[in-house]
């Protein structure tokens, strides 16, 4: 299901006539925007399965659920800060997606004082909707650059 989604999205985002785009410290990232879309789906897509559905159905708060979803979503926090930090690379190695630095630094940002409140063991629930509003300003963003991100969920998180 995993390869299905990554194709479809390698395919929808096509890869142009440039093989390659330079950063800013000169280092050369292949296919920037396809890698860009795939990294900030994976991360909305995590964000939202395992963290923001969970948040709304008051799965944090449920006594029975409420350790093993804290868990799942520590987890899912550090998928998604991984997978930001390379679709932030992608976007300063590509000049039409370079305006989606700023943006994705912020909800960078975000993601780590909400990570630092699921360690506490109570997630922020102000901070988790800031998070999605911030990936929805994000990803229409990227959809004016001509980059639309899907939501792609990680099998095996």
């Amino acid at each position: 299901m995993l390869v299905m989604a990554l194709v479809a999205a390698l395919a929808a985002t096509g890869c142009g006539s440039k093989s390659s785009s330079s950063t800013a410290s000169g280092a050369q990232i292949s296919h920037a925007k396809t890698k860009f879309v795939l990294h900030a789906g994976l991360a909305f897509g995590a964000f939202h399965h395992w963290i923001y559905k969970p948040a709304k159905s008051g799965d944090f708060a449920h006594p029975f659920l409420h350790k093993l979803t804290i868990v799942k979503a520590g987890l899912a926090g550090l998928f998604v800060y991984h997978e930001l930090k390379l679709a932030l690379k992608d976007a300063q190695a590509d000049p039409t997606l370079s305006k989606l630095v700023a943006p994705i630094t912020a909800l960078d940002n975000k993601m780590h004082a909400l990570a630092t409140s699921i360690k506490g063991g109570h997630p922020d629930s102000s901070a988790i909707t800031q998070g999605n509003d911030s990936i929805s300003s994000l990803g229409q963003q990227a959809s004016q650059a001509g980059q639309p991100v899907s939501d792609l969920v990680p099998s095996h998180l």
